[in-house]
This record gives C-alpha cells, structure tokens and sequence, in this order.
C-alpha cells in the first residue's frame, strides 16, 4: 500500500504579528511624510525661482528692444470712467506679462482663448512660468484689491491680472489675458512727488511705474514718470519682481491680525510670503526677489517687516539687507 506524504500545514500570520507590521508602517510613514513634503516645498521654491528668472530675462529683453525704456506694470483700459485710455495707445490696456508675451519674449498660456471672452470664465493652465507654485491655487480666483495685511494672508498669495485698472477686462476684450502672480517694482502715480523722486522728504522712486484708472492718459508721457536702464547703478541689489498679488505693493499701512493691531510691525504689508516656515506669530515666512541683473534671491519677509514708526513709510523706516534695494535712489547710498 503507497503512502501519502503531506505537507506540514502553513502557519498564518498572528492577529499581533499583522498589528506589530502594521505598527511598524505606521511609525515609518510618521517619519517619512515630513521629509517628503519639504523635499516638495523645496522643490516648490526652486521652481518659483527658475520661474522668476525666465520672467526677469524676458523682461530685460524687453527693455532691450526698446531702447533702455522701462514698461509700466500697468495702464488703464478704455472704461467709460477713463474715455481718453483709448488716446494712452492702450484701448485695452497694458498688463506686462501680456506684453512680454505678445512681443515673444517668453511664452505663457492665456486664459482668454479668443477676443470678447467673459472674466468670469477664465482657462488655466498650471505651467503658466508666471505661476508660483506655492501661491494660492487659480480655483480661488484672483486677489481682490487691495492686498493682505501681512505678508502670509491668503489674499498676498493669489494670481492677479491688473484688476484694479480694468485690465482684465481689456483683456478679456483683446483675448489675451495672462495671469501672475509675481508683480513689477512698481508704485502707482497716486503720490507724485514720490513717484517723481524729489528729494525731500519721503522718496520712494521705483523702478517701474503704475497708472489707476482715470488716470489722465498724459502722465504716460510726463518724463518724470519715465523709468530707464540709465537708471539702474546696482543691478545686483535693485529689485525687479517680487512676489505678491497687488501691483501697489509698497508702503501700505498695517492691517490686523486676528482683531489684533499690527501697527509697529508690519511695513510692507502687501508683499507675498509663500515658501518655508511661517514665523511664531504666523504673519511671515519667505519670499523671493527678482534682479535687475537676472538672478533670483530667497529672504526671510520678517526683515521687512519690523520696525519703530510704520506711519512714515520713508526709507529708514524698513530694515534693508545690504543686498535687496527697493528704490532707485537708494543706489547712492551706503
């Protein structure tokens, strides 16, 4: 009579060896999840600097093939509260990463695919190269104006597209809109005599300039509104692009925060701060800086922020690192 050999019979897992695996998992995904997400910021940033340094090479080809002259950020379109926009050579407006795209100097999708089209129904695309990939998603739609109060508020963060002067209704009209979330150093002609740059006083002289709308469209040429190359002596240290949402992101007066009065700590209050981590008292983090010679710069937001008087929004009032230079003749200082 054969016999019949049989395999020993297979050993499952035990309720406790399955939690002891499971427990083990658990431990390594605590550990690994924190290094991987700011692996991913990390690589977040350095594309927003990459992003910056493609804006800023486009813009300086810009200035280039126009003879040293600096673009506005911005300049009304035609609106039935500024009849004479259509006489500034901008019926429709003038927003500059729409510029420097229609004139081929960089390449970005337009959110308008063809003239006419409604604002409120604008196409994205997430590989615009002015798209911070640490602001604000474009699903919750552009910032309203004016900014935040503090450099970490939602609404610093998000994408613009020239609202405050009708502009992404201009564009709207042309069919070409392209949104951004970086901005021009850019102060708008509200304040002439420091936009002129008369040196008394509080002189905050930037490098590019902005127009309201029902601006008279003549200011455009007024040459003490006029920016050019010239103008530049620190190309290392000037300023080009910043990240933020409001095109008049200078100087603003302190907000709130929480119901509580930042007055005496927060300057430039409408700067965006969207990489790293956020200080104790979650109004700043870091933000990066474009250059007039092309590089690209990441700095704490706080050593903007504080200091004794914010009332006087002069030059003193903001602690400077000896690198970043905000306005054009702080050039000649030491």
């Amino acid at each position: 009579m054969t016999s019949v050999l049989r395999s020993p019979k297979s050993r499952g897992f035990t309720l406790v060896e399955l939690l002891v695996v499971i427990g083990i998992i658990a431990v390594l995904i605590a550990i690994l999840l924190p290094a991987l997400q700011a692996a991913r910021r990390q690589a977040n940033m350095v594309q927003c600097q990459s992003n910056m340094r493609q804006c800023a090479l486009a813009l300086i080809m810009y200035i280039d093939a126009n003879k040293g002259k600096h673009p506005p950020s911005m300049v009304p379109a035609m609106e039935p509260f500024n009849v004479n926009a259509a006489d500034s050579g901008y019926p429709n407006g003038f927003w500059w990463p729409n510029e420097l795209v229609r004139g081929k100097y960089i390449n970005a999708p337009n959110v308008y695919p063809e003239p006419g089209w409604s604002t409120s129904n604008k196409q994205f695309n997430k590989t615009n190269v002015f798209r911070c990939p640490e602001g604000i998603d474009e699903e919750y739609s552009q910032a309203s104006n004016p900014g935040g109060s503090y450099p970490t508020n939602f609404n610093n963060n998000r994408f613009q597209l020239g609202a405050t002067a009708g502009i992404d209704a201009g564009s709207a009209a042309d069919g070409l809109g392209i949104a951004s979330w970086y901005q021009l150093n850019s102060r708008n002609n509200s304040s002439p005599s420091n936009a002129w740059g008369v040196p008394t006083g509080n002189n905050r002289m930037t490098p590019f300039m902005g127009w309201q709308s029902g601006t008279d469209w003549t200011n455009l040429l007024d040459p003490r509104f006029q920016r050019h190359r010239g103008m530049v002596k620190k190309a290392g240290e000037l300023i080009m692009i910043a990240e933020a949402s409001d095109g008049n992101w200078h100087d603003q007066g302190a907000g709130n925060y929480n119901g509580v009065a930042l007055t005496g700590k927060i300057h430039l209050a409408r700067l965006g701060a969207r990489h790293g981590k956020k200080t104790a008292d979650g109004l700043n983090a870091w933000t990066n800086f474009a250059f007039f010679d092309g590089h690209v710069g990441l700095f704490p937001t706080e050593k903007f922020q504080k200091h004794s008087n914010p009332s006087t929004n002069d030059n003193a009032a903001i602690q400077m690192h000896t690198e970043t230079i905000f306005y054009l003749r702080q050039q000649t200082r030491p």
